[in-house]
């Protein structure tokens, strides 16, 4: 992300204005994400994201900075994994449903953050219109929301893919059979996995095909779509009082 920014010729002052938006809707894309993965862990009845100082909206405890620089430099990263104890979440009967209920959480949260970016983007937009006099603060909200927006989509996209370790296939994985999870040949599968994101991802950057980015997209699709359809009212409204 930064290389491109640098590639686009900006003045020094530019870069330094979208680093600063870019970094806004970093952390709270992941902020969001990964609290929503501890919040849910917890009220199921796991303490141990709790106890390991996870349920918060504290950027700090959330990013990883080896995948938080590469994300900023290279556009691939990670935050910092929530841990839990499955053995310990207790609210419902099926322990699978519950083991989902928690990998989705991060990307609900997504979602959640990712509509009312997009509200807010489309308000600063207008009064941005409406008040020139303070155009520069309310351009410089709209952008922030609309790179929140867009960074919370892709990060919602992104962990649906069915791709180890992401949440996508930790759901996948819930309902497979018990005795193929148990399985010696599924256990060594585990191992490799990780692997396989990492070679999606060199594929595609390396390659002109743009494998990760077009199944990113093309699952981001549905959800924006939601979320246009969602916000219409606050458009309508907007545009009634003339924003």
């Amino acid at each position: 992300m930064i290389i491109d920014l640098f590639r686009q010729g900006l003045e020094p002052r530019e870069i330094i204005y979208y680093l600063i938006i870019i970094l806004f809707a970093l952390m709270l894309s992941f902020s969001i994400h990964e609290y929503m993965h501890a919040a849910v862990a917890v009220w199921l009845g796991d303490p141990t994201p709790k106890n390991m100082g996870r349920l918060t909206l504290n950027p700090i405890a959330h990013l990883d900075p080896a995948g938080t620089f590469l994300l900023l430099v290279a556009g691939f990263g990670w935050g910092k994994p929530v841990m839990y104890n499955p053995t310990n979440l207790h609210r419902f009967k099926s322990s699978r449903l519950m083991n989902i209920m928690v990998h989705l959480a991060g990307v609900t949260g997504n979602f959640i953050l990712g509509y009312f970016a997009y509200v807010l983007y489309l308000l600063f937009s207008g009064l941005a219109i409406k008040l020139p006099g303070m155009a520069i603060a309310f351009t410089a909200l709209g952008d922030a929301f609309s790179y929140t927006y867009a960074f919370s989509m892709m990060l919602l996209a992104f962990n649906l893919l069915p791709i180890p370790p992401l949440d996508g296939f930790h759901v996948l994985q819930e309902c497979l059979p018990y005795r193929v999870r148990q399985s010696e040949g599924y256990r060594k599968f585990e191992r490799v996995s990780p692997m396989i994101l990492m070679v999606v991802f060199l594929a595609s950057t390396f390659t002109s095909i743009p494998i990760l980015s077009s199944l990113v997209s093309w699952i981001e699709t549905p959800f924006t779509f939601i979320i246009t359809i969602l916000a219409m009212p606050f458009y309508f409204l907007f545009s009634f009082i003339g924003l």
